[in-house]
């Protein structure tokens, strides 16, 4: 056993190492028995038996004395040890070196390469983001613990360039080990995705500890700033790090994801691969609009939780006005047959918001009363929220669906979010017929035809030939699918999340145009993840602004610039309630506007998680001009964040 293990290792010098000492070996006792049995004259050891043996030993009889039985004996062992035995060796190194190649287990060098740290789908989806970066001549370098060569079957056919195929290297390992990080030249690496495996229980932790070890071995080993992008499964996961203080160091730069918010984002935005007629708002929310948008998620779960709270982010439309006696406000409503818990887990998880918004439960076709804010807190949030309990075969559902088809005043979204992809097409499929247009039809939508999104996580070819090849599809489209998760424009939101942290960080300061980018990244590595979230969110929102006033060709003035500044206001509200914050009673924040200290301030935002500036945009309980400033820099300068000179 022990000779079959070593002489099987994919380690070249091992076999060869065998051969060597059997020869030397070998041939040495052969030389000492001819010596005994044909001494020398002097009566010692010399050259000439050794000579005699190699000379028997290479096939040939000897000049010498030397028995017969002895010389075919050696000649017998001689032929069968080189023909064979060495020939199998060089077939058996070679055959374990491909072996071990698939295997994942042979490690080579690289330099300024891509690694990715674990065998998910989400890989296929890097490999296309890093084909839209121009980045194809780059090395890949992938680490599962998984078969490395199941993962080359699985991934060949999907990879968005053949190329890819000559610049990837699959390595077997587990991603939280410092050996494996060796293996993998981490500290050499310029970009690395931290991805974890498909169907990992403790993925999200795994990928945490393997950041850990990643940063620690770079401290110690690398010399250059790698790029490093952390990817969460669970909404929770991510949540946790709001609390952490600067991670970044002067080798790694972090950018921590959830892939359900990637899903999401590039579902809402709508900045170029999803059409204008394909958003929530369908480019339709100006400031006289009589519209509202109206998301309905059906099935609360992490998808469903995702897309709801990041529409919560996005959907800040110019019609709200607070003063009117029903504002126009977005509504994000869940259908699910558990929303009584799900209800509960989700104001849980949000108390701060919930303070400040208006919700409503239903249940067996009857609806609960209307709970508003806080009375102490005031109302002017511009988004509200709605719990079903049923499901979208209950025919009362069913009759509040049609309701909602027919107001003329919202524009319908219906995503379905359930864990089964077959479930989610189902009950699409199964919607009431006004849902869908008649075969007949013109296949091009009207502005409120309603938008059906059906979550397909493993894959969407069957809703893709649908709407493609059936005019009564139209309307429906699948995301989510796993392969394409990581948003490929990932590197350029997170570009456009540097300029707005450097227009956030230079409010007051006389604005020339965009620095360097070294000045960017000195500046964003010096916040925190919970500062460059905020960053995130601001620079995804443009595009949404950027819908509801049309065409800026000209400088952004007044009236206009303070009707963009108080969408980024009540953006910055709702992401400042959806990451923990909660607001102050309308006294406590007009007293901290006009006597408030700063240590008092700082105070209650750090240890408190409260904020003063979550309030309205005007009136006498909302932000003072200083904090203005802030939301107009922005909205002033926001061309230039999302197309840089």
């Amino acid at each position: 056993m022990w000779f079959d293990r070593v002489y099987s290792t994919h380690k070249v010098f091992i076999p060869f190492a065998i051969v060597f000492v059997f020869l030397v070996v070998f041939t040495f006792i052969m030389w000492m028995v001819w010596s005994k049995m044909e001494p020398s004259l002097s009566g010692d050891i010399d050259d000439e038996h050794l000579k005699a043996v190699v000379h028997v030993w290479l096939g040939a009889l000897s000049e010498t004395e030397m028995s017969e039985w002895l010389q075919l004996f050696i000649v017998l062992v001689g032929p069968m040890f080189f023909s064979a035995f060495l020939s199998s060796t060089l077939s058996n190194i070679l055959t374990n070196r491909a072996a071990s190649h698939r295997k994942g287990y042979l490690h080579y060098y690289f330099c300024n390469h891509v690694l990715i740290l674990g065998g998910s789908k989400e890989a296929v989806g890097i490999l296309n983001s890093i084909a839209v970066g121009g980045k194809l001549k780059m090395d890949v370098v992938i680490l599962t613990n998984r078969d490395a060569e199941q993962l080359w079957d699985e991934l060949v056919p999907m990879l968005p360039n053949k190329r890819w195929k000559k610049r990837l290297m699959i390595y077997h390992g587990e991603r939280n080990m410092e050996k494996a990080l060796r293996y993998c030249q981490a500290e050499l690496a310029s970009a690395i995705y931290i991805t974890g495996e498909d169907g990992e229980a403790d993925r999200d932790s795994i990928n945490v500890d393997s950041w850990k070890q990643l940063r620690g071995w770079r401290e110690k080993k690398a010399t250059a700033l790698a790029q490093c992008y952390l990817l969460l499964e669970r909404n929770a996961s991510a949540y946790l790090f709001n609390a952490l203080p600067k991670e970044d160091t002067l080798t790694m730069e972090t950018t921590i994801m959830n892939r359900l918010d990637s899903v999401a984002q590039q579902l809402l935005i709508g900045d170029g691969a999803v059409p204008k007629d394909f958003t929530l708002d369908r480019g339709a929310m100006e400031e006289k609009s009589d519209l509202h948008v109206h998301l309905v998620v059906v099935g609360m779960t992490q998808m469903g939780y995702a897309l709801a709270t990041m529409a919560a982010h996005l959907c800040h439309y110019p019609n709200f006005k607070e003063e009117e006696a029903t504002p126009k406000r977005t509504v994000i409503t869940f259908i699910d047959p558990a929303a009584d818990e799900g209800k509960k887990f989700f104001k849980g998880r949000y108390p701060g918001l919930f303070e400040l918004s208006h919700s409503t439960y239903m249940e067996a076709g009857k609806r609960s009363a209307k709970s508003g804010p806080v009375e102490k807190y005031g109302d002017f949030l511009d988004v509200e929220w709605e719990f079903v309990k049923g499901s979208v075969v209950d025919e009362w559902v069913c009759d509040m669906l049609r309701d909602w088809r027919s107001d003329k005043k919202q524009l319908l979204t219906l995503a379905f979010c359930g864990l089964e992809a077959e479930r989610n097409l189902a009950q699409a499929l199964y919607l009431p017929r006004e849902f869908y247009r008649y075969v007949d039809e013109k296949s091009s939508l009207d502005l409120r035809d309603p938008l059906i999104w059906v979550y397909q996580p493993d894959n969407s070819a069957l809703i893709e030939t649908a709407y493609e090849e059936v005019s009564r599809y139209a309307n429906l489209r699948p995301f989510g699918t796993m392969t394409e998760s990581f948003d490929p424009q990932t590197e350029k939101r997170v570009e456009a999340a540097k300029r707005i942290n450097y227009l956030y960080m230079n409010v007051g300061k006389p604005y020339r145009g965009m620095p360097e980018v070294k000045e960017l990244d000195a500046m964003w590595r010096e916040l925190s993840y919970a500062e460059k979230l905020s960053n995130f969110y601001s620079a995804n929102s443009i595009h949404t602004k950027l819908r509801c006033v049309g065409d800026l060709s000209k400088p952004i003035e007044e009236p206009l610039l303070t009707t963009l500044a108080k969408l980024e206001h009540a953006r910055w509200n709702m992401e400042k309630l959806l990451v923990g914050f909660s607001a102050l009673p309308m006294l406590d924040r007009k007293h901290l506007n006009e006597k408030g200290t700063k240590e008092e301030i700082d105070r209650l935002k750090k240890k408190d998680f409260k904020h003063k500036d979550i309030a309205p945009y005007d009136g006498d309980y909302g932000i003072p001009e200083s904090s203005k400033k802030y939301d107009k820099a922005i909205v002033k300068n926001m061309l230039d964040v999302i197309y840089p000179q």
